[in-house]
Formats: C-alpha cells, structure tokens, sequence
C-alpha cells in the first residue's frame, strides 16, 4: 500500500475484477483513452487479470480512496529495466471522486515510487489532443512535458486526432515544490543518517577491509 494525500495505490487483487469491468465498459472513460478495445465480458476480464498479473516488465495498481473505496487504475507499463524507462497512465471513475486533487495525488505518488522505489529515470505517457484535463493533471500540475505529436494518430468520434507525447525525468520530478513529501509516502525508510560500524565489530582479519560475500 502506497499512500498519497488523498488516495492510495495498491496491487490489483481478484476482488478488483467486477469494478475493473465496469471502468473498461464505461464509455465515458474509454472514448477518451488512447487504446482500443471491444469492452471485456467478466470472462475477459479474469482472463485479463491470469495473464498479466505476473509480468516482469508491466504493474497494474488500483487507485482507491483513503476509506478504501476503488477510484480507478495507474501502473507502469513496459518497463525497461536497462533504460529505466516506463509507460505509465491514469484511469479514474469520476463518480466516486469526492474529493478534489485525487487525479494529481495518484500521479504523483506514482511518481515518487516509480523514481525512488522502482528505480526508473523516465516516465512517459501518451494523451488525446481533446483530453483537456489530463493535460492539466500531468503538465500544469505534475511538472510533465510535452516531447512531440502523432499527427490524426486515434480513431475518435468519427475523425482523427493527434496524439501528443508527454514525460517527465526524476530531476524534474524532483524540482516540484512538494516532490519531497511524495518521496516521504512513497519510500518512508529514513536513509539520512547512516550506522558508522566500529572496528572492534569485525573479526581481526576483516578490520580495515571491505567485507566480501
């Protein structure tokens, strides 16, 4: 469990199918997502959840709020572990958002684990050019950049429409006025003071020379 200031991200349990199905079928929220797909049956969607629940390069989390009540999906998708490059995205049920900055909240405790838990030095994401409160969420509010646009790249509506590319680097991250709270949440380990060990702690053979496994 992560927790933010408003929400919590958390692993996608078995319980989470029937509130998943009924994101991916709201048409409210797909129309305005990247991807295309036709909406999953409750089969579909458990067979969703056995074949990408393990993966080694995507991690789905549940977005709730912090009584616990489900508000929608974030991750990280296809990770590059040598790059330490990830995909990531936000999808969030408006009718249980009660309290306002929750979409801004989940992206940044997102943020500050996938920079300073996972390991990563990049995030980026992709969003519709009609899409106006996501590019307030992740530019105006996150600290995000937009890095280039898929020119009539989506099928929406009838029409094409272009695609802008966005992300956003740790040192970037790192220069929001309140990255430091996040990386707080996210990592509460506090790393500042360090063990001095003492000489008298190692064998005598040891003293003076970095142990070795």
């Amino acid at each position: 469990m992560i927790v933010g200031k408003y929400c919590q991200i958390r692993p996608i349990e078995e319980r989470d199918l029937d509130f998943l199905q009924m994101l991916a079928v709201d048409r409210n929220i797909s129309s305005r997502l990247v991807g295309w797909d036709f909406p999953p049956s409750q089969y579909g969607q458990r067979k969703w959840f056995d074949a990408t629940h393990n993966s080694r390069t995507t991690r789905r989390f549940l977005v709730e709020d912090l009584g616990g009540t489900p508000l929608g999906i974030t991750g990280l998708w296809d990770i590059d572990w040598h790059s330490r490059v990830a995909l990531t995205a936000t999808k969030l049920y408006a009718p249980n958002l009660k309290q306002k900055g929750i979409g801004t909240d989940s992206i940044k405790i997102l943020m500050a684990y996938a920079f300073y838990d996972v390991g990563l030095n990049r995030l980026w994401g992709a969003i519709l050019d009609f899409n106006g409160p996501s590019f307030g969420a992740y530019a105006k509010k996150c600290g995000w950049r937009g890095e280039g646009i898929l020119r009539e790249e989506v099928w929406r509506e009838g029409n094409f429409h272009d695609l802008y590319r966005v992300a956003i680097l740790k040192s970037e991250f790192d220069a929001l006025n309140d990255s430091e709270d996040y990386i707080n949440r996210a990592v509460p380990a506090d790393t500042t003071e360090r063990v001095s060990i003492l000489d008298e702690w190692w064998a005598p053979e040891l003293v003076g020379k970095v142990p070795r496994d």
